[in-house]
């Protein structure tokens, strides 16, 4: 997954848009992940970056399998677990640029 020019996003983040109508709980927890995404990612070098890339493409690329069988439960449980891994992993990295 590349980031977008002048940013450290990915490029196929907003495709998660995409599936907001389809349940509410998919627009509150994109809602969610829209918000550390947009936020939370200033003390992140390219390599943890590149980390976060490597697992959101995963959880697209099985988003995309579940919404096609319309397994919505399946996931959303994928984007919650995604979100809290992403929340710990911020955590971490802004404890390692803080030196705590």
């Amino acid at each position: 997954m590349n980031f977008t020019q002048g940013e450290m996003m990915p490029e196929k983040y907003d495709d998660l848009d995409g599936w907001k109508g389809k349940d509410s709980r998919v627009e509150n927890l994109t809602a969610r992940l829209h918000h550390l995404m947009d936020n939370c990612l200033h003390n992140m070098e390219v390599k943890d970056m590149d980390t976060i890339a490597s697992r959101m493409k995963g959880l697209l690329d099985q988003g995309s399998f579940w919404l096609k069988s319309e397994n919505f439960d399946r996931f959303i449980d994928d984007l919650q677990d995604f979100i809290n891994w992403l929340i710990e992993f911020i955590a971490d990295k802004e404890r390692e640029f803080w030196n705590e």
